[in-house]
């Protein structure tokens, strides 16, 4: 056998022992086999460079990589966690893994599970409920979850949450409140994703000259920013482009 053979099965066979002992998931090992170079490149890239550097950047990589090969696990993991202790913690975040998943009404469930005692007014867990919420078409209760979260924690606040809030008034039907709401998170919104809405919206209720001053500014923010902002930001310059094309 070649030795560049011999070199690619030692290597192969340290890499599904690595597997074995630090107890990772079991088909890294048949990517390894069955796709013998590029499986240890993705394995070196995605489990051991991570834990070598300890990098956040790694982590992500290493996150990101697994997702794509096996896009249950975090939600498997997750549920172990709560079945071994139901805690609060792991309840939350297996509901936030069922939200991922495409799962609305599991984690409104769970987050419904996590909000009592002393957890009654989390702001952080009623915000998940909400996102929760909206995401299963519950508008309604989107609204009524967030006007509590901010009764009970005034002094908290959440771009996102108040992204929320805005769009599930504008559901309802209720544009001018919706509006209103638009109007001020725009002034702290990151990125251009209210600004979009707000812009549809003006334009749904007849204000086409304001939408269209909005979308224009989108634009050109995003086309004149920074590089990284562009990449980031492309979903919503496309978007906006489209809409002035209309």
């Amino acid at each position: 056998m070649p030795a560049l053979g011999l070199l690619t099965l030692a290597a192969q066979v340290l890499c599904a022992v690595h597997v074995a002992r630090t107890g990772r998931p079991y088909w890294w090992i048949f990517l390894i086999v069955f796709v013998p170079i590029v499986g240890m490149l993705v394995y070196v890239a995605a489990e051991l460079l991570p834990d070598a550097l300890g990098s956040r950047h790694g982590r992500l990589v290493a996150s990101g990589v697994a997702t794509f090969l096996d896009p249950g696990r975090g939600l498997r993991e997750a549920m172990r966690r709560k079945e071994i202790a139901p805690t609060i913690q792991n309840k939350a975040a297996l509901a936030a893994e069922y939200l991922a998943a495409g799962q609305p009404a599991c984690a409104a469930s769970l987050y419904r599970e996590t909000l009592t005692g002393i957890h009654s007014t989390d702001p952080t867990l009623m915000l998940g409920l909400a996102r929760a919420l909206f995401a299963n078409g519950e508008a309604r209760e989107t609204q009524v979850t967030l006007e509590r979260l901010r009764a009970a924690n005034p002094e908290y606040t959440s771009a996102e949450g108040h992204l929320l809030y805005a769009r599930s008034l504008e559901l309802q039907g209720k544009a001018d409140t919706a509006l209103y709401e638009y109007a001020s998170l725009v002034t702290y919104y990151p990125g251009q994703q209210a600004r979009y809405r707000y812009a549809l919206l003006l334009k749904k209720t007849g204000r086409s000259a304001e939408a269209r001053k909005l979308l224009e500014e989108i634009c050109q923010g995003i086309k004149y920013g920074p590089r990284h902002q562009y990449h980031e930001q492309r979903e919503w310059y496309d978007l906006a482009r489209r809409e002035l094309i209309i």
